[in-house]
């Protein structure tokens, strides 16, 4: 990637923060990936809900791969309101 970018102090900069990234040595670098999870179980939601296919379907597999493994409170606090969305979702399903 650095090669890419032609080396130099930008190229270097990128490879110092891809490794804070890779490493969590940050909070931006935990928000970063915090964020990540929150997208991939937001996503999981609206295609639980049917918003982009006719059936809904149960994705419980991006729930489980993600409990327990968000390191922020805003990270940890937007995974729980999407947690308890779906758990109502799938509640009122039920009855």
């Amino acid at each position: 990637m650095c090669e890419v970018l032609g080396g130099g102090m930008r190229a270097e900069e990128i490879k110092e923060l891809w490794a804070e990234y890779e490493n969590n040595t940050s909070l931006e670098a935990n928000l970063v990936k915090d964020f990540d999870k929150v997208v991939m179980i937001l996503q999981a939601l609206e295609y639980e809900m049917g918003k982009f296919s006719e059936h809904g379907k149960v994705l419980d597999e991006f729930f489980l791969s993600t409990a327990g493994k968000f390191q922020t409170e805003i990270g940890k606090s937007w995974a729980a309101e999407i947690i308890s969305r779906r758990n109502s979702r799938l509640a009122s399903k039920l009855h």
